[in-house]
């Protein structure tokens, strides 16, 4: 009892240690019996090992034997000196491979002589051959018939193989005997680890069952008087007279007792005071998130590069449904993939420096539209200045962007159209008096003067300067639209047949994709032709000879407006990434013989004036596609914006 009282009373550490000495004891006699069980099994082994090797080389050595026999043999029956080379190379061999084996069973008494008897016989075998060759060079070689014929050379390959079949016998013995002791030792070491194991998991499971009855009972005693304490009440714990942790831990739980009875009582208070807090703040959360909600702006939170919060105006901007569930991270994917990486790399390096983000970007929306956005985020600071969040905003800025692209370009026009206004006064009258005069004359003059070639360069160049003046009024001063009913298909082929002449002289293949069902624009009938017979002539331009064009029409919608997409796609030699940002800009051209820079601008003030777009795609030596796109109604789009 005195005993147990004392176990008892030591703390569980110490009773871990006293018990862990018993398996300790055991695990080490365990040990050193594996340990010498295994350096047998590793000898035997290694013997093993070593024999595989032995016998590889021996057969090795016996068949650079046989190579010897055969390249003498066939040297005297052919007296060709080729097969004198495979013999000087199994003679080498022979000996090399004859001093491995001696180096390899040095050790084994039996296998030394057996394998020097062998040499011995080699030995000779090489003499003997050595000589005869000798003797065939000098021209005896009925000497080395004689020998190949009596057999001599065989009875000394028979002794050979008869002593290599000894030294492999003897080898296999060896290997038998070394499988034989890892057999053995292998069951020992099974013996030695299950049965040990077995008798010291044993004695570690009877003393550690002691152990943890000494610490679970008065545990369990605990939790049945909790247990059986009513719901709210603090339970009465007995303290237990015991010096180990066990006493205590019950001893410090009493005294917690006390402690949480009055720490309940405080926190009773708190909590009346905390809910009337929570019910201010419910309110005053819920009319902030409302305000944002509804903000004129868009406003975003940030977490490193993690959006945790997107108002409904910033998803409403990206085209997305403001009242759909949905990640706000899927902002970064409306983003346009041209500006994407920019503003991603922008915005990582803004936040590893801590600094406010302001960029300028273009939204994608999923109906195509783009928009311009300009965005701006702020560190959001602890009292310890550490960046807690970032907390930005989303601007629209398309409609700002096109009102001032469209003031300038309108500033552009005014200050062109005064010009032009001023040259077609100064050349207008001058051109058509020289185009009038050059005329009479072509009629008067005979029709084989030699002059008259001249004349008639001169007279169209007169005509080219006129048509060029006549383009920089009608860009700077476009006509006013004569709205009327256009139906698509007729219209798209009535147009490209005015070209049938230029299609055919340049073997340009012409495909449509037109449905009977497109519906009727309205719009000007002579200034869309005037646009679709540019974008044609532009695109049998780039594709040259044989080359191919598809026209294809479909109905979209954009931006809440019923439209039509006319698309027409050539296999030319596209355009230079460097100038397609150019191409719609007055005077730009990309080196067409006869052009003035002006179709393009012509035909996008035309487009814009129906309220569409027109723009180009293009890849340099693969073609490039021109998008058409008109409202139904241009007085719809007019309204709208």
């Amino acid at each position: 009892m005195k005993i147990a009282e004392l176990f008892q009373n030591l703390s569980i550490e110490r009773k871990l240690q006293v018990v862990s000495a018993v398996p300790a004891i055991g695990l080490i006699v365990l040990s050193v019996l594996t340990y010498h069980s295994a350096r047998l099994f590793e000898e035997a082994e290694e013997r093993l090992a070593r024999s595989y090797e032995i016998n590889g080389t021996a057969e090795e050595y016996l068949r650079f034997i046989v190579d010897l026999e055969t390249g003498f043999r066939g040297y005297v029956l052919t007296a060709q000196d080729r097969f004198l080379q495979p013999y000087s190379r199994a003679k080498g061999q022979v000996q090399l491979k004859g001093r491995q084996l001696a180096a390899m069973v040095e050790k084994e008494p039996d296998q030394v002589r057996t394998l020097q008897v062998v040499e011995g016989l080699v030995q000779v075998l090489i003499r003997e051959k050595d000589d005869l060759i000798a003797k065939v060079r000098d021209g005896r070689a009925v000497d080395a018939l004689h020998y190949i014929e009596g057999g001599r050379g065989r009875e000394l390959m028979v002794a050979i193989r008869d002593g290599m079949t000894r030294f492999d016998q003897r080898e296999f013995e060896l290997i038998t005997q070394a499988r034989d002791t890892m057999a053995r030792e292998r069951a020992f070491m099974q013996g030695v680890i299950v049965g040990g194991g077995a008798l010291a998991l044993g004695v570690l499971a009877l003393m550690v069952h002691w152990i943890a009855r000494s610490i679970t009972q008065p545990l369990a005693s605990l939790a049945k008087t909790v247990g059986f304490t009513e719901s709210g009440l603090i339970p009465q714990l007995p303290a237990l007279d015991r010096q180990d942790e066990i006493g205590d831990l019950t001893r410090a739980m009493s005294r917690m007792r006390e402690q949480i009875r009055e720490h309940i009582a405080q926190l009773e208070k708190s909590e009346q005071d905390l809910r009337a807090l929570y019910q201010d703040l419910s309110a005053s959360e819920g009319k902030y998130r409302d305000l944002v909600n509804h903000a004129p702006l868009g406003i975003f939170t940030l977490r490193n590069m993690e959006v945790t919060f997107s108002n409904r105006y910033n998803q409403a901007m990206a085209g997305l449904d403001p009242d759909q569930e949905r990640d706000p991270n899927l902002l970064w994917q409306v983003i346009h993939p041209d500006d994407r990486p920019r503003v991603l790399k922008e915005l990582s390096e803004a936040i590893s420096r801590g600094r406010t983000f302001e960029s300028v970007f273009r939204f994608q929306l999923p109906n195509g539209a783009v928009r311009k956005i300009l965005s701006r985020a702020i560190p959001i600071r602890d009292a310890a200045a550490n960046v807690l969040l970032y907390q930005g905003f989303n601007v629209d800025i398309t409609a700002r962007e096109k009102t001032q692209e469209r003031l300038s370009r309108e500033h552009r026009l005014a200050t062109l159209g005064q010009v032009a206004a001023g040259i077609a006064h100064e050349m207008r009258n001058p051109l058509v008096g020289m185009g009038s005069n050059l005329t009479e004359f072509l009629e008067d003059m005979a029709a084989d003067d030699s002059r008259r070639e001249d004349l008639v360069l001169v007279l169209n160049e007169i005509q080219r300067l006129d048509r060029i003046v006549n383009q920089v009024v009608e860009f700077a001063r476009p006509r006013p639209l004569s709205i009327g009913p256009v139906a698509p298909v007729t219209f798209i082929h009535e147009t490209i047949a005015m070209l049938r002449d230029l299609l055919a002289q340049r073997g340009v293949r012409v495909s449509y994709d037109l449905p009977e069902t497109l519906p009727d624009l309205q719009a000007d009938r002579d200034q869309l032709k005037q646009v679709l017979l540019n974008l044609v002539q532009n695109a049998i331009e780039a594709v040259g000879q044989e080359g191919k064009l598809e026209v294809m029409a479909k109905e979209e919608s954009r931006e809440d407006r019923d439209g039509l997409a006319i698309v027409i796609k050539d296999n030319g030699v596209g355009i230079l990434g460097t100038d397609l940002p150019h191409v719609f800009e007055p005077f730009f051209t990309t080196g067409k013989r006869r052009g003035t820079g002006l179709g393009l601008a012509l035909s996008r003030n035309i487009v814009e004036g129906h309220g569409g777009h027109v723009q180009l795609a293009s890849e340099l030596g693969k073609g490039t596609t021109a998008l058409l796109w008109l409202p139904l109604s241009p007085h719809t789009a007019s309204s709208d914006a």
